[in-house]
């Protein structure tokens, strides 16, 4: 019965995931063949979409032959002399296949060869701030609920909910001048760090391009989960099995290990796989500020140069990954915790 109730479960939060999927593309379709009318007033809905989605190497305004071919291949890709729904498949298959289009303004190239290109720094960026802010906000946060009103308490929480709620932005900047008055050097970005080197001293510059960035989502990043751990596990240090663990004379180490913190690990689990879900939209400010090339400076790139199917595809692409770590977490916690899934 107890597996039975778990299918029910998982296969009620798929339906729920593949709706919500199903809402996202729609609004992602509507939100993104308005947009170019309401930014280009002064004529018609099919002229002002194709200005905003021309491919490569083709500048705005041009009015050639070729460029009126190119128009004309445009309007019958994206069904613009089609219906409404007929547009509404095309873009649903094109989403479903990656296929999203070619960039416009400043870039050149397939949306999705730049997002391949860009993946790896992201992942490498946010990916080890995560990592590493999970791992040391959840053992200052196991220790300072031990050691709940002393000193240790006290001054990490202080501390920790200064440096929260402190700008991305401006804790990155704070750290730039920091690096400046204390070694008298500027921060170097990726293209200064890397430029012209090969091998070795190439992953050099990139270890020194990586620092401050990592330095600062690291530290932006464990405040919440140190006020996490540290809430779950106050709550479960007050439970009957703790006290009895430590009324048996067992070291505090042993207690809060392999008693408090087995049974308290699953919310900040959670929070986890909900960060990584998150993670594309935390890494927009960070990646502007040290113009590190991942996906975050492609979305603000691509924002100020009102590249349509850049946005569109990243919107896309976020909103999946949020879907999906939620799908999981949902999926963990019935796992995990049988009075959800017979709920």
């Amino acid at each position: 019965m107890a597996a039975l109730g778990l299918r029910r479960y998982v296969a009620r939060r798929a339906a729920y995931t593949v709706g919500l999927l199903l809402i996202v593309i729609a609004f992602n379709f509507f939100l993104f063949q308005i947009l170019p009318y309401v930014v280009s007033c002064g004529s018609t809905f099919k002229i002002c979409f194709e200005n905003f989605y021309l491919p490569e190497g083709v500048m705005r305004g041009n009015v050639t032959a070729y460029y009126d071919h190119l128009r004309q291949v445009i309007s019958t890709a994206y069904g613009l002399d089609q219906p409404m729904y007929v547009r509404f498949g095309l873009y649903f298959i094109d989403m479903l296949t990656f296929q999203f289009g070619y960039h416009v303004g400043g870039t050149n190239g397939p949306v999705l060869t730049t997002i391949a290109i860009k993946t790896p720094f992201t992942l490498l960026l946010l990916g080890s701030a995560t990592i590493a802010a999970f791992i040391i906000g959840i053992g200052i946060g196991v220790l300072a609920a031990a050691k709940r009103g002393k000193i240790l308490d006290v001054s990490s929480l202080g501390v920790l909910l200064f440096l929260n709620s402190l700008p991305v932005f401006f804790l990155g900047s704070m750290l730039e001048l920091v690096q400046v008055v204390t070694s008298n050097t500027f921060y170097k970005s990726y293209g200064a760090a890397t430029f012209l080197k090969t091998g070795l001293p190439y992953y050099a510059g990139v270890l020194e391009a990586l620092f401050l960035p990592f330095i600062t989502l690291t530290i932006a990043t464990i405040g919440g989960v140190f006020l996490t751990q540290r809430a779950v596990m106050i709550d479960t240090v007050a439970e009957d099995y703790v006290l009895m663990a430590r009324a048996k004379g067992l070291p505090e180490r042993t207690v809060l290990y392999k008693h408090a913190f087995r049974n308290a690990v699953l919310p900040i689990f959670t929070a986890f796989v909900l960060a990584i879900g998150f993670i594309l939209s935390g890494a927009v400010i960070t990646e502007t500020v040290f113009n590190w090339p991942g996906l975050g400076l492609a979305i603000f790139q691509a924002i100020v140069q009102t590249d349509y199917p850049m946005e569109q595809a990243m919107f896309f692409i976020i909103s999946i990954m949020v879907l999906i770590a939620t799908f999981s977490a949902d999926v963990l916690y019935g796992v995990l915790d049988p009075r959800v899934s017979s709920g």
